[in-house]
């Protein structure tokens, strides 16, 4: 696939990953915008603590199938797995850093459960086996880190081409700069704590120790 395809391929994977229902949903039901309520995580998660657990299953299934289509559509019109997997990435970092959302998203989570089927089902099935005992025992953002850590490691001994090795590499460092960047939140003065809170982003993705007082902290800055 010629270099410049694929960049204009890349940029409207960025565009269509940008896209939120989810905040959209928001806005729509209750009239506000995630990015400032709950976690600030845009993502069904955090609309699911504000309208049910149902509307995040539904926008969970919205944000898997936006991961799943840019990358189906390159390998149905034959791309190679280069391309494949640079439109893949992008699509992410499109839910993950919005055009639309001041350059805020959210973690991206199902969008790369997407991916991961346009790519490699056994890689898909791996991840969703981790999350899914990670949200039985009430541990999925430490659940998720771990299924990104093993997923190279995995493609690699399945033999998986090498374009998605690399590219699983790259979605577990998008995910870490995304949870250490959390949407730009203000960190601590203290140089103690502000260690303390980098560690918990990058292991529970939020700042302090309670997941239920992170949730439902209402309106945030």
């Amino acid at each position: 696939m010629p270099m410049t395809s694929v960049f204009v391929a890349m940029l409207a994977a960025y565009a269509w990953g940008s896209l939120s229902p989810t905040n959209f949903v928001a806005r729509w039901r209750k009239g506000i915008d995630l990015r400032y309520y709950g976690s600030g995580n845009v993502g069904g998660m955090n609309l699911g603590v504000l309208l049910g657990k149902q509307w995040a299953v539904a926008i969970g299934a919205l944000d898997w199938a936006k991961g799943l289509l840019p990358a189906l559509v390159a390998r149905l019109a034959g791309a190679d797995w280069t391309s494949v997997v640079l439109i893949s990435l992008a699509t992410v970092v499109g839910h993950d850093w919005s055009l639309y959302l001041d350059f805020k998203g959210g973690r991206g989570v199902a969008a790369t459960i997407g991916v991961l089927f346009a790519w490699d089902l056994r890689l898909a099935l791996l991840f969703l086996v981790i999350i899914a005992i990670g949200w039985i025992t009430n541990h999925g953002a430490p659940s998720c880190l771990i299924a990104l850590m093993l997923l190279a490691p995995v493609a690699w001994l399945v033999a998986a081409p090498m374009e998605i090795v690399w590219g699983s590499v790259t979605l577990l460092v998008i995910t870490l700069i995304k949870r250490l960047e959390a949407n730009r939140l203000p960190l601590p003065r203290d140089a103690r704590e502000k260690r303390l809170v980098l560690l918990r982003r990058v292991w529970l993705d939020r700042d302090i120790e309670s997941d239920r007082e992170w949730q439902e902290r209402g309106m945030i800055q």
